[in-house]
């Protein structure tokens, strides 16, 4: 009886097993797009746009006026993630997005996976002279584990794309950060010290 149950048992289950898996015909896009927006933007204004897995993205701002006035910003960012290396991507800023502003502008725009952005600004005014270092910002390494994919995979498409409308007539400072892909790195920091 018992040998019976086993055979029962595996005529049930083969079925299932020689199933093949279902995969979608159309590929996975990761699309960021800013379309017009921020026009005419007045101060402090920071943006992050991310499509995908595990982006990381930071704006920071310190301004400090004083006697001894000293302002710091510190960006620690770090990344260890299993991607897909052949991910299709694509980032797009268009329309008038972020044109005829004043002030300080942070953009960070990325598409696909474990990619690392990072805009820093200090402004300090102060009576004694201050010396510039790097401290500003640090970021670590992106440890990407990658699949066994076959070599012979077929190639991903990323795009990045800024329209020719796109901060024109902006004045102060302007910081853009915009990938598309995997294990991109970008940083964009601007440290000004000044003594009365």
């Amino acid at each position: 009886m018992r040998r019976s149950l086993l055979i029962l048992a595996m005529f049930c289950s083969t079925p299932a097993l020689a199933q093949p898996p279902v995969i979608s015909q159309y590929p996975v896009i990761n699309h960021a797009e800013i379309d017009s927006s921020g026009m005419s933007y007045q101060g402090n204004l920071s943006v992050n746009q991310a499509a995908g897995d595990q982006q990381q993205q930071a704006n920071a701002r310190a301004i400090a006026v004083g006697h001894q006035a000293t302002a710091t910003t510190q960006i620690r960012q770090k990344l260890r993630t299993i991607v897909d290396p052949t991910m299709d991507a694509q980032s797009t800023i268009k329309g008038n997005s972020f044109s005829n502003g004043t002030g300080i502008l942070g953009v960070n725009q990325s598409a696909g996976a474990s990619n690392q952005q990072a805009n820093a600004v200090r402004i300090s005014i102060s009576a004694q002279p201050q010396s510039i270092d790097d401290s500003v910002l640090k970021q670590q390494n992106v440890a990407l584990l990658y699949n066994s994919d076959p070599t012979d995979s077929a190639p991903s498409y990323r795009q990045v794309a800024t329209g020719d409308q796109a901060f024109t007539g902006s004045r102060g400072v302007i910081q853009l950060n915009q990938s598309a892909g995997v294990g991109n790195r970008m940083a964009n920091t601007l440290s000004v010290r000044v003594s009365d």
